[in-house]
């Protein structure tokens, strides 16, 4: 798989706390308040990779620059 297909892979908000390293409840909950950008296919929601990496990539500036989220 190429980089950019890797970074276009939908994930579930399962593989999304599992690559952040929060309970999938965390996950849902941002995804209701419209923290984490996701995709909604019908009844189900999905996450682009690289949409979450760069999301994380933001937080992490906007927290160095004493920002937040």
């Amino acid at each position: 798989m190429t980089d950019t297909q890797q970074r276009e892979e939908l994930l579930t908000a399962v593989e999304v706390a599992r690559m952040l390293r929060v309970t999938p409840a965390w996950v849902y909950a941002a995804t209701r308040q419209g923290t984490v950008p996701h995709v909604r296919l019908g009844r189900y929601v999905r996450y682009r990779r690289g949409a979450v990496l760069d999301w994380l990539a933001e937080s992490e500036r906007q927290g160095a620059r004493g920002g937040g989220t």
